[in-house]
């Protein structure tokens, strides 16, 4: 269960003031729940996904995941949590260009502590109509293509919490709807909790729970 109490996320402004950019009284979402967080760019969307994941330390409040205090850990604790408990699919792909689809994916089950061999690799990738590109470049895919290697990725380490930021942002209509169908397919499959952050209303339609954040207050709809 993800728990969040009197979160505040404040960053300099370059003339020594403080700027708040998210606060978030209280959230929570259940073990295997579904939400949707909604509202324009620069709003906080990813502010707070990054805070979840233990990329970001808020400068007041209490984050609780699976009876893990995650403002309380150290970096080093932090990024353990994350590589073990969290898959996190970015707005861009972000894959490593000079590595192929397999070693990308790879990697990333590497830092979770897992060991991936071959044919699960081949079977992922056939789960989402790559069949066959383990070894081609990632600079080599399409963006579609890329970002499903980048779903993979995150998925590969069989993460309790499923973050999504802005994951059709850069996919034409066809591709984002086959994203998210492999996305919550993914979630209805291993019981994961899944979040997305979107402003896409073709998205934000999927899913039975919905917040939405403007200009860094956080309110359920």
């Amino acid at each position: 269960m993800i728990l969040v109490q009197n979160l505040i996320c404040e960053f300099p402004d370059g003339e020594g003031k403080k700027l708040r950019a998210l606060s978030v009284p209280d959230f929570s979402l259940e073990d295997g729940g579904l939400a949707v967080i909604t509202g324009p760019s620069g709003t906080g969307k990813t502010t707070f996904l990054h805070c979840l994941s233990g990329m970001l330390t808020p400068s007041y409040g209490d984050i609780v995941i699976d009876t893990v205090q995650l403002t309380n850990l150290s970096m080093e604790e932090r990024c353990r949590f994350r590589a073990e408990k969290v898959g996190y699919v970015f707005q861009k792909p972000l894959l490593l260009s000079w590595l192929t689809v397999r070693e990308n994916i790879q990697l990333s089950a590497k830092l979770a502590g897992r060991s991936v061999k071959d044919d699960e690799i081949e079977g992922l990738l056939s789960d989402v109509g790559l069949s066959g590109m383990g070894n081609r470049r990632t600079a080599h895919l399409s963006g579609g293509q890329q970002q499903r290697v980048a779903f993979l990725r995150a998925v590969v380490r069989r993460p309790s919490l499923l973050l999504a930021d802005e994951p059709t942002a850069s996919l034409d209509e066809e591709n984002g709807r086959r994203l998210m169908d492999i996305l919550l397919e993914y979630q209805r499959k291993s019981g994961a909790t899944l979040l997305c952050a979107t402003h896409d209303k073709r998205v934000m339609d999927r899913f039975p729970k919905r917040y939405d954040v403007q200009k860094g207050e956080f309110l359920p709809c």
